[in-house]
């Protein structure tokens, strides 16, 4: 069974809403994000949409977490795959669409905003600082 949950922000990135969530650890973690709503945001075709989100499962699939919102099953990965995926399509689309460049610049806001909801329940800025960083740093970011 897989765990109901409830989006901690919505976005819109590129006229596609993209929902964020709490990740399924337990402590300071960054947003997660649904895979697909930003794989849509991206405007990459269809067919390069279904070949990223197979090589995501087959890669990392154990970094990704199946859950459920408003009965419906939704992928969710965290921040680092949106990181790479946005910076393979910039890579991808050189010269040929700015399309990526903006849905980095909406997605950095709409973390930020995710990362706000997050260390809502942190009355000190400096504390939300910290568990930011902590979060940073448990997903793999700079020791």
């Amino acid at each position: 069974m897989i765990e109901r949950v409830t989006p901690l922000h919505i976005a819109t990135i590129n006229g596609v809403s993209v929902r964020f969530f709490r990740g399924p650890v337990t402590g300071p973690d960054m947003p997660w994000h649904a895979h697909e709503e930003l794989l849509a945001a991206l405007a990459l075709p269809r067919d390069l949409r279904r070949v990223l989100k197979a090589a995501l499962l087959k890669c990392w699939k154990e970094a990704c977490h199946t859950v459920e919102v408003d009965g419906e099953p939704v992928l969710i990965a965290p921040h680092f795959v949106a990181q790479g995926l946005i910076g393979m399509a910039q890579e991808v689309g050189k010269s040929i669409t700015t399309t990526p460049d903006r849905v980095d610049r909406e997605y950095a806001s709409a973390g930020v905003a995710a990362m706000n909801a997050l260390t809502a329940h942190i009355p000190a800025v400096e504390d939300r600082f910290t568990w930011a960083m902590q979060a940073f740093h448990n997903q793999g970011g700079a020791s």
